[in-house]
This record gives C-alpha cells, sequence and structure tokens, in this order.
C-alpha cells in the first residue's frame, strides 16, 4: 500500500496537531527518552523528540501557518536545507520529492516563495526518470520533514 499525500485527510491532520492538555505530549517525550533505538529508527526519533520539545517551547504566536514562509539566509539554514533535500530525494526521488513540496504548501507548512525555492534546487537535481529506485514517503518521512521545516523556521 503506498501512501500519497494528497489523499490525506486534512481534518484529522489538523485534530492530530491540535494543542491537548500537555500530558500527552510528556507522556509521549518520556516513552522515546526511555526507548532504545538502532539505525534509521534512532535518528527518526530523535528528530521527532526534537519537533516535540520545538513545538512544547514555542509560543502560539510562532506557530502561525504557513509555519516556513521564505527560506533564511544563513549559513547554517543552506546546511539545513540541503541535509532535507538529500533527505527527500534519497528517500522519494525527484518526482515524488516535487510532489511532497506541492503538499507541503498545500496544507501551509511552507510558504510559495518558500516552496518555489525548494522546487528550483530539487529540479536541480533532476536526472533520468528515477521513480523505481525509490520509495514513496511514509507518514514517518513527513513529520521529518516537518522537523527540517521547523528548524528552518527557527533560524529566520
Amino acid at each position: 500500500m503506498t501512501l500519497n499525500p494528497r489523499e490525506y485527510d486534512p481534518e484529522e491532520l489538523r485534530s492530530a496537531a491540535a494543542p491537548g492538555d500537555g500530558e500527552n505530549v510528556r507522556e509521549l517525550k518520556e516513552r522515546l527518552t526511555e526507548r532504545e533505538q538502532t539505525g534509521e529508527e534512532s535518528i527518526r526519533s530523535s528528530q521527532l523528540k526534537q519537533l516535540l520539545f520545538m513545538h512544547s517551547s514555542a509560543s502560539e504566536a510562532d506557530l502561525t501557518r504557513p509555519y516556513l514562509e521564505s527560506m533564511p539566509g544563513k549559513y547554517a539554514a543552506e546546511i539545513t536545507l540541503f541535509e532535507w533535500l538529500e533527505f527527500l530525494l534519497e528517500r522519494g526521488g525527484v518526482k515524488r520529492s516535487l510532489d511532497a513540496i506541492d503538499y507541503y504548501e498545500a496544507i501551509g507548512w511552507v510558504g510559495a516563495d518558500a516552496a518555489d525555492e525548494l522546487r528550483d534546487h530539487v529540479r536541480g537535481f533532476a536526472g533520468p526518470a528515477d521513480e523505481d529506485d525509490h520509495d514513496d514517503f511514509e507518514m514517518t518521512d513527513h513529520v521529518l520533514s516537518l522537523v527540517f521545516i521547523a528548524r528552518l523556521s527557527s533560524m529566520r
């Protein structure tokens, strides 16, 4: 079964992202801290932890959509941007990465200017059709993208 980001129910995503009483976030942080993982699962877990800590420490005013209007011009932001693009391209290839960027723009994670710049960078990597060599993005891949978006947004 493949997951198409355009088929996600936006209301379901909004309710999952809605602020709760804080208890669930604390419980999730504790479980993530206790769990021992290896390899890619460990990387994803640490990225999710980082996202949870960023979200819990951010003020409501800082969490308006789109989260990332435009790309910050700092050197550290460029490094983060290329780490994110490397992840997207290795995981999904050019076409799926472009589709994911369109999706992130549609749900308000990135603004039009940021999405245009991301698409320009991804198209710079365009080569022969490589769709058979890559996998579809999973929900955890999109969560990891949100971590990169949050990092870039914090560098403004």
